[in-house]
């Protein structure tokens, strides 16, 4: 059983009419399903798949506990051995697992899931205060929804199966797509009108009259700064985080762990790591990874290589992941109906099946590294804003160093960021704080209100003075990388393997949002502080590259070769009829792209074509 789930209803409502409801509905959805015994009758627990008997898997991260005094809980986990008795290889691991997640939580209350070392998705129930308790930890890429039903709440870690619980369609949320074809999703919005999802850094209460109240549990703090004297100290504190967090990730009992490993600093980084701890327990990493042969801007190869000689590594997976079977646009990125961007591509079944046959139950990502670790290049404004005037040179010397304009350089880092929005205005410029211009053209002024306002993150740090802890606040709270870990969490489950993002770790968020701006940015070096922390694990080449990859090449060739297909999805008129989208303006740019392959294939674009093809995959009634 792979998805876990929750049902608790009233002490007013008929118990057994409810759960005769809820198993009507499990087996008119033809879901396979598991129920653990509670000692309160209004409440159910249980896990569940949603696939032919034959696709079912024997997945032990679901661990279910329960207590003489009726607590119990429900969880899958994978929290430091220091937190726990027993290892995974143990027969009474996910009992002991699960016992562990409700004592923590009987003990410290819910807040103790943002102090705890690893990952967690838990129900607990706490008998004496009659509550259910739900939660996660902050960056788990498991999702949490919710909708009430006639009688009760339902809670589950997969939107599809609430979609089929309920008894009525689900309606599409305007707000919802908004964000969406914004370029910006906020993945605290729910696309669908009856399904409430948790937002990061939050938690649930639902107490037995069905009362609900969301708490915040954790966030970056804005007023913690690390100050060390000696440059050194930073890297060799985030060395140790990150190595904390990596041999977390690594806890297994097979002697293999795959890790993801691009060219890229990020996933070398946490392969180095991974590849130095597991030799030293007697085991071994297994690099993945990705080649283009269609790209040649995407070509890591060379980078690869050097990697693998560089780790000694005995055995290594290379899939090629942009030949003739995948260049078919909308068979490469079919979409989930939990958004547009989780896509359940035939490339991550193929990869996760090749994992398995390797005997690995977990890979390792490097997802993350640049929300973790990437210097915004307003830390060289706030730099001399605060003084440091040395930053001049350093710039100028980065300019040559990467061939950039040193006067444009100049002027945007050094003069335009001190000069106030009416004299900015009188020289012809936008002011930057005018939101509205970086979203699409082709969204309609209804859609663009529904993006700004859904949109508005919280932020807890003063743009003014702080800009760099305040735009990397805005990049982790919308990031697009969420898309890739959801899509490969979805997928990961039908083969035994547990999908791990060291890097999205709290302590180590926190620690990277604290300490100088210039750690995380110096010369031509964005991610500073993670370079120097690896200069002595990683290859010179890879350490210091400082040429990022990026996939705009590879999706544009995929988007001219599809161009006809996705013209046909453009037809679709629901979007047009909501008012959220000019579709004259969304296809002139389209063929702005399709017909000139040097005009790059910009983020938002792609995702129009996703959300189109979530529309057309999941509601083609609806269009």
């Amino acid at each position: 059983m792979n998805h876990l789930f929750a049902y608790l209803t009233s002490k007013l409502s008929n118990q057994a009419h409810s759960q005769q409801w809820l198993c009507e509905r499990l087996n008119s959805a033809g879901i396979v399903s598991e129920m653990f015994a509670t000692k309160n009758p209004e409440l159910v627990l249980g896990s569940f798949y949603i696939a032919p008997p034959s696709h079912s898997t024997s997945s032990n991260i679901n661990s279910f506990y329960r207590s003489q005094n009726g607590d119990c809980g429900l969880c899958r986990a994978n929290i430091d051995q220091k937190e726990r008795v027993g290892s995974p290889a143990e027969p009474d691991y996910k009992n002991q697992l699960a016992a562990t997640i409700v004592q923590m939580l009987l003990k410290n209350g819910g807040d103790f899931i943002g102090e705890l070392d690893g990952s967690a998705v838990y129900f607990v129930w706490d008998q004496q205060t009659a509550q259910l308790h739900v939660g996660k930890d902050p960056f788990n890429s498991v999702s949490l929804y919710w909708l009430n039903t006639r009688s009760g709440v339902l809670i589950s870690t997969d939107l599809t199966f609430l979609s089929l619980m309920l008894d009525r369609p689900i309606t599409l949320s305007e707000k919802g797509l908004a964000s969406w074809l914004s370029g910006y999703p906020n993945p605290a919005i729910s696309l669908f009108n009856e399904i409430n999802v948790l937002d990061s850094g939050k938690r649930l209460t639902i107490s037995s009259d069905l009362t609900i109240t969301q708490y915040k549990f954790w966030d970056i703090d804005p007023a913690k700064k690390i100050i060390y004297s000696k440059p050194a100290d930073y890297s060799e504190q985030f060395r140790e985080l990150l190595t904390d967090s990596v041999r977390i990730a690594c806890q297994s009992n097979r002697q293999i762990v795959a890790s993801q490993m691009s060219g890229g600093l990020d996933s070398t980084s946490i392969t180095a790591v991974a590849n130095e701890l597991l030799k030293a327990d007697g085991k071994r990493v297994l690099p993945l990874s990705h080649l283009y042969s269609q790209a040649e801007h995407c070509d890591e190869s060379a980078l690869i290589k050097q990697m693998l000689d560089f780790l000694k590594a005995e055995d290594s997976l290379q899939l090629t992941v942009d030949g003739a079977d995948d260049r078919n646009f909308l068979n490469l990125y079919p979409t989930a109906l939990e958004s547009p961007g989780t896509v359940l591509s035939p490339r991550y079944v193929r990869e996760l099946a090749a994992v398995k046959a390797a005997g690995a139950d977990v890979m390792l990502s490097g997802n993350g590294g640049d929300e973790m670790c990437w210097g915004h290049s307003v830390a060289y404004t706030q730099r001399l804003r605060e003084g440091d005037f040395s930053v001049i040179n350093e710039v100028l010397r980065a300019s040559k160093l990467v061939g950039t304009s040193r006067y444009k350089t100049l002027a945007n880092l050094f003069v335009k960021p001190f000069l106030p929005d009416l004299l900015l205005r009188l020289l012809g410029a936008r002011p930057s704080t005018v939101l509205s211009e970086g979203l699409p053209v082709w969204l309609s002024p209804k859609a663009k209100a529904l993006a700004l306002e859904e949109n508005q993150i919280v932020n807890p740090f003063d743009q003014s003075r702080d800009p760099v802890g305040f735009n990397r606040y805005q990049s982790l709270k919308t990031t697009a990388t969420y898309n890739a870990m959801k899509s490969y969490q979805q997928l990961s489950q039908g083969f035994d393997v547990e999908i791990r993002h060291p890097f999205f770790n709290t302590a180590l968020a926190q620690f990277t949002f604290a300490v100088p701006a210039k750690q995380l940015i110096q010369g031509a070096y964005p991610k500073w502080l993670l370079r120097h922390s690896m200069s002595q694990s990683l290859p010179e080449s890879v350490c210091w590259n400082i040429k990022k990859v990026t996939f705009d090449q590879h999706f544009g060739n995929l988007v001219r070769e599809n161009a006809s297909e996705i013209r046909a999805l453009f037809q679709h008129d629901k979007l047009s009829d909501l008012g959220l989208l000019d579709r004259d303006k969304l296809l002139s740019e389209f063929e702005r792209v399709v017909n000139d392959s040097s005009y790059p294939l910009h983020v938002d674009m792609l995702y129009a074509i996703l959300t189109y093809t979530w529309l057309n995959t999941h509601f083609p009634e609806k269009q």
